[in-house]
């Protein structure tokens, strides 16, 4: 069942009456997360192959993937514009320690907040462990009054959306990689370089080896660990370039 939201937070110029909703379900995260599957508490990471204007190069934390749909934000993308550049009726100081982050195409102008806490409060909608989502303003003003700090809310301008459906077949084409996400990393303050972290473990630069058993040579007869040991030095060293 989706709960939702009204969005409550409007940038400037922009009037919030009437606003429209955005889902933001309680299910709960897949229990294995390592399978790979949307849901969630995942990560949707673009594949260097992704040529796309909104999602190339992105990472989209998910906050919701079922019948009606999916819902997530980008992560990696930060601007120089504060909160209270966006929303100049907000007086608290607090405001202008806090940068908006791009969520996504889908949505604008509103805002969206992720926070994380050890209990729900009224206006928000539970993510998965301690992370929560909401778009609401008593949230916004009792986040601001209470002084979170960076590591505990990221505000997003617009959110990431795809129809029932949607989502299998780009996954089907080969768009994303899907992995459990890194919450540390979302509420640091190096999320910009967080695709390239991510894409050199997933798809790592420079000549693979394939060690399949098609290659008895490289899986029995030359173990890997004995091949690795006898490399010359610069080899070493550039593999060790690779996966940094």
């Amino acid at each position: 069942m989706a709960i939702y939201v009204a969005l409550g937070v409007a940038p400037a110029g922009e009037s919030v009456a009437g606003g429209s909703l955005v889902p933001t379900s309680v299910v709960p995260a897949l229990p294995d997360t390592i399978t790979g599957k949307p849901g969630p508490g995942m990560f949707l990471v673009a594949k260097r192959a992704l040529d796309d204007s909104h999602f190339g190069q992105s990472v989209v934390y998910l906050v919701e993937h079922g019948e009606d749909g999916t819902l997530g934000l980008i992560v990696n993308r930060s601007s120089d514009v504060s909160l209270s550049e966006a929303i100049p009726d907000i007086e608290d100081k607090q405001a202008t320690v806090h940068a908006l982050h791009y969520g996504g195409p889908v949505g604008l102008p509103m805002i969206l907040m992720l926070v994380r806490s050890e209990s729900v409060t009224e206006g928000m909608a539970h993510v998965v462990d301690d992370v929560y989502i909401s778009s609401d303003r008593r949230v916004l003003d009792e986040v601001l009054a209470a002084k979170n700090p960076g590591s505990e809310v990221r505000f997003y301008i617009g959110y990431s959306g795809w129809a029932t459906g949607q989502l299998d077949f780009e996954l089907v084409r080969d768009d994303w990689h899907v992995v459990a996400a890194d919450t540390d990393a979302i509420f640091s303050g190096e999320t910009d370089s967080l695709w390239n972290r991510l894409i050199e473990q997933l798809e790592p630069t420079g000549i693979q080896v394939d060690i399949r058993p098609s290659l008895p040579i490289l899986v029995s007869a030359y173990p890997i660990t004995d091949a690795y040991k006898q490399l010359p030095g610069c080899c070493k060293r550039l593999e060790a370039d690779a996966h940094r």
